[in-house]
């Protein structure tokens, strides 16, 4: 039997804890994010070995290191530097955050499940996983505007095939100086022009050049 295969069955199982199922549910976390989440939480010292935990997950370590960089981003986890048994400092990962979360209203706690959705729909329009710079951006925008602003100018830049943060960004804070707070105002504020103009559609129009 393959040396690899043998050592990795007789590892012992992971425990699956409840907060974590809960977490990933809740965040609609995808596979990889909650693996990598039920690894670190069965590790007495969780640090980000990426050989072992690719060997003993079974991801890879685009996969790894993709989930972890979106892990930290949400605040689910964190990077700490604490000593060692030997008293050396070491760098570990904090678990500190994901499970005092949990005593709270996890949707309040992290994330409001509206601004999970929009990392979703960005990476699904993209094509691609978003960055933890690119998280910190929406995380931004979701502090500033109504989450439906931030879809509806997501839906603009995708009809102008300009699938670009820079985009989605002069779109929200055009919409900021036009005094327009929800998507009911953008709505309204359109239905106001298409009036004075032959536009009748909302995501034909160019909001960004608009004078």
């Amino acid at each position: 039997m393959n040396e690899v295969v043998f050592k990795t069955l007789k590892q012992k199982d992971f425990i699956v804890k409840s907060f974590v199922l809960k977490v990933a549910t809740e965040l609609n976390l995808s596979l990889s994010d909650t693996i990598l989440l039920i690894y670190l939480s069965n590790q007495e010292v969780p640090i980000l070995d990426v050989d072992n935990i690719v060997l003993t997950t079974y991801l890879k370590e685009e996969q790894v290191l993709e989930s972890f960089q979106k892990l930290v981003g949400l605040g689910l986890i964190e990077n700490k530097v604490e000593k060692n048994a030997d008293g050396k400092l070491a760098e570990v990962i904090s678990l500190d955050n994901l499970i005092q979360n949990v005593t709270q209203d996890i949707t309040t706690g992290i994330k409001k499940k509206s601004q999970i959705d929009i990392y979703g729909l960005i990476e699904e329009e993209f094509g691609r996983p978003i960055s933890s710079m690119e998280v910190s951006i929406i995380d931004k925008w979701c502090k500033e505007f109504d989450p439906d602003m931030i879809k509806e100018a997501l839906k603009e830049a995708v009809y102008n095939n300009a699938k670009s943060f820079k985009y989605i960004e002069s779109i929200l804070y055009t919409w900021k100086e036009k005094g327009y707070k929800s998507a009911s105002d953008i709505h309204k504020g359109f239905i106001e022009y298409s009036n004075k103009s032959e536009k009748n559609d909302l995501y034909d129009y160019n909001w960004v050049d608009e004078d």
